[in-house]
């Protein structure tokens, strides 16, 4: 009965619509993306640098895909309404749990395909833009730190503070809403403001942000309740033929534990990115330096920048350490050793270099060195070495395939014990051909 009412309502909108056709304008874009891997060393959550003696680690492979369709409707030359809706979202082949095949992958099952990733409307007020809804949360600056990631805003660009190159956001952001659970209240909410400034000319691309972030919800942390600020600044330069891209976050505030006598602890960390480049006719070279602070086992402050979800899974200079395959840096798809690595913090170095061999061969090399920022006593903070080619070809003009190799000489802090010298090499290898429309 539940799927003859859902038809029947489905089809009295397509009706609706149509009706309305000359006052409504309806857009529709997206992508599809199916992509495969083999991991040399598989831990079931990523890859496993370490191999312990008279032990010989599995390796792993396997399909995913993705389908993302982003409606958009103009109801007037004031209000739109758009929506992305994910079909498949990195959704593993077969029918194991969370596979493609699992019967709780079913419309209304526990892990549905169908998702309302983003649902929200612009509105062209008299004060400035307003952006209200489920909103992209996580793309900001240079794509260092960044997740893809979706939140609930009420967001106002003010017209009256635009100034040529300036302009300004500002946006308050609701984490966790309490009134409506058992015993809590608003008071226990978790809440963000924010506030941005921005400057862009015909070379430059700036911005400064500001957040305070007010997390009361007692009811997932009964112990504590923090108040944590990020003050984070960016800028992508360009003249002539080189560019400088560069972002600098400093997190600061205080975690306040609720019980008499516990010593509350500041937050105190930074995180930085820079990376220069040129291009030199088919030929883009760059050099990249990142940086996340790490947690200092002596000190009572909360200094790892990264918390415990690595350098932002829309950031990926590495194909393995920060790569979305293996659970190092990047948690998008696994987490294996991403809250180890990013408490210990990371210091890397990353030369690359892009080829446009023609208008549908692209060409990528990449050698990485990374080290932690912190480390227990005795331990070694050594990464290792990666090394990294792979091609990018267009079939047509909205139909790229694309092929992948990653070498991590993985250093010692991949060790299972202190000096055991038991750490060892991985590659990756994946494949990937995606659709856009």
């Amino acid at each position: 009965m539940k799927k003859v009412l859902s038809t029947v309502a489905a089809l009295g909108l397509v009706a609706g619509l149509a009706t309305t056709a000359s006052a409504v304008e309806f857009k529709m874009s997206g992508m599809y993306l199916v992509e495969g891997a083999y991991l040399s060393d598989g831990s079931g959550n990523g890859v496993n640098p370490t191999e312990e003696v008279g032990e010989d680690n599995l390796s792993d492979n396997y399909y995913l895909h993705t389908f993302e369709m982003k409606p958009t409707m103009k109801v007037n030359d004031k209000i739109s309404m758009t929506s992305v809706i994910r079909l498949a979202d990195d959704t593993f082949w077969g029918n194991q749990v969370d596979g493609d095949l699992a019967a709780d992958r079913n419309i209304g099952g526990a892990n549905s395909d169908v998702e309302v990733w983003q649902l929200y409307m612009d509105y062209a007020s008299p004060i400035g833009k307003m952006k209200l809804g489920r909103t992209s949360a996580g793309a900001y600056g240079t794509g260092f730190r960044d997740f893809d990631s979706r939140a609930n805003r009420v967001m106002l660009y003010p017209s009256f503070l635009a100034d040529g190159p300036w302009s300004t956001l500002f946006y308050v952001e609701k984490v966790t809403e309490n009134s409506v659970t058992a015993n809590s209240q608003t008071a226990n909410d978790s809440d963000k403001y924010v506030g941005r400034v921005y400057y862009k000319n015909e070379n430059l691309d700036s911005g400064l942000h500001y957040g305070y972030y007010n997390d009361n919800d007692t009811a997932a942390h009964p112990t504590y309740t923090t108040s944590k600020q990020e003050l984070t600044a960016y800028g992508k330069y360009k003249m002539d033929n080189y560019f400088v891209n560069a972002e600098l976050t400093h997190f600061f505030g205080e975690k306040d534990f609720v019980a008499a006598g516990t010593a509350d602890r500041d937050y105190d960390s930074w995180a930085g990115m820079l990376q220069v480049g040129a291009k030199v006719d088919a030929l883009t070279p760059s050099l990249m330096y990142f940086y996340g602070q790490g947690q200092d086992a002596t000190s009572t402050d909360i200094e790892n920048a990264l918390g415990e979800t690595g350098t932002g899974d829309l950031f990926e200079p590495l194909y393995i350490l920060t790569g979305r395959h293996t659970g190092l840096l990047n948690n998008d798809l696994f987490n294996g050793m991403t809250g180890g690595m990013s408490t210990n913090g990371v210091h890397a170095i990353v030369a690359a270099a892009d080829y446009a061999v023609s208008n549908q061969l692209s060409l990528h090399g990449a050698i990485g060195w990374a080290k932690a920022d912190e480390v227990a006593a005795g331990a070694d903070d050594s990464y290792g070495w990666e090394y990294n080619v792979g091609a990018a070809y267009k079939l047509l003009d909205n139909l790229t395939y694309e092929a992948h190799f990653g070498y991590l000489d993985a250093g010692e802090y991949f060790e299972s014990a202190i000096n055991a010298n038991d750490e060892q090499s991985i590659y990756i290898l994946t494949h990937s051909l995606t659709m856009t429309f």
